[in-house]
């Protein structure tokens, strides 16, 4: 399908609307895209940021996991998953060997919606700038790639410990959002906001830690990367988060109002830190050198395991290069 708003047609791929319901979501979508902008939608947001339409296409999904595994040759013993943690993954940009870049958006998130919003028009208001936000996300990550500034090139920062650098390749994804984020927040913010669903994103990771502990004996490896995963997607959250709220006046760092339940126990004392930290950083739209990636990288490299620390986790690697772990609350 393509959108005859822009200079060079954008072609909009379906993928894998199979099922009854897929088949009906396919429907509304093929509308949506024809009859009331989402295609200039999508495509604006896109060529915003990447200019070059011959460096990506963009495909709407009814199965992204099925679309990722074919796209990205994924075995049934790797497969491809939208779980986040408390969240899911509505939309993933692919990289190839060739400088070319594959878009897909789940058409599920596309129409997603979490209130009721009354009337067609406040519907078809809610997609558009969902799609205004997830194309211009995505579109960041692409410029950053062509750019030489997303984490592939300054995941690996001297002089950090070992147990410092186990956080290098998390924190380097969650830099790349959160530049996009700065940009979307000005550009096309997001019709979800991450602070109504803080408190989601902190009781999963309780529920982790506490599991974790529960059932470490049985497996203590399983306990470990349970709880690192929990840990990494709550500073995921944290990366989105600190782009929608961003800096008062002062140059403060914005709170959720009201304070989401865990907020005191879980973020409060370093949430100073964490915004500040990522502040450091520029959107998307602004140069960064490799230097100065690797400088913030690092900073928070060192932040993540004060961070695990101060909420009662004591993880490390030692001399010889054994991790280590203890859950040191009787209850998360």
């Amino acid at each position: 399908m393509a959108d005859e708003q822009v200079e060079n047609p954008i072609t909009i791929a379906f993928a894998h609307f199979d099922g009854e319901d897929e088949a009906a979501a396919h429907g509304a979508l093929t509308r949506l895209l024809q009859e009331f902008g989402l295609a200039r939608a999508l495509a604006a947001g896109i060529l915003e940021l990447v200019p070059d339409s011959s460096l990506w296409r963009l495909t709407i999904s009814g199965d992204m996991v099925q679309t990722v595994n074919e796209l990205t040759e994924r075995g049934e013993d790797n497969p491809y998953t939208t779980s986040r943690g408390a969240g899911h993954v509505g939309a993933i940009t692919l990289p190839h060997d060739d400088g070319t870049f594959d878009i897909v958006i789940s058409g599920h998130v596309l129409v997603e919606t979490r209130d009721e919003l009354g009337n067609i028009d406040l519907f078809v208001q809610h997609i558009v700038a969902n799609a205004e936000h997830l194309s211009r996300h995505e579109a960041g990550h692409v410029a950053l790639r062509i750019r030489g500034e997303d984490s592939e090139a300054f995941h690996d920062p001297q002089g950090l410990t070992p147990t410092d650098a186990v956080w290098r390749k998390h924190l380097g994804a969650h830099i790349d959002d959160h530049r996009i984020e700065r940009y979307t927040a000005v550009h096309a913010p997001s019709p979800f906001r991450h602070a109504d669903h803080l408190t989601d994103a902190i009781t999963h990771l309780r529920g982790e830690l506490n599991e974790s502990k529960r059932a470490w004996r049985d497996d203590i490896d399983q306990a470990l990367f349970r709880t690192m995963t929990a840990a990494s997607g709550l500073i995921r959250v944290i990366a989105y988060l600190s782009a929608e709220l961003g800096l008062d006046e002062h140059g403060r760092p914005r709170r959720p109002d009201p304070s989401p339940v865990g907020w005191d126990e879980y973020l409060e004392d370093s949430w100073d830190a964490w915004s500040l930290t990522l502040h450091r950083l520029r959107p998307v739209d602004k140069l960064m050198t490799v230097g100065e990636l690797e400088l913030i990288l690092t900073s928070l490299c060192r932040l993540a395991t004060t961070w695990l620390r101060s909420i009662g986790i004591n993880y490390g690697i030692t001399d010889d290069d054994r991790e280590f772990i203890f859950w040191e609350r009787d209850h998360y």
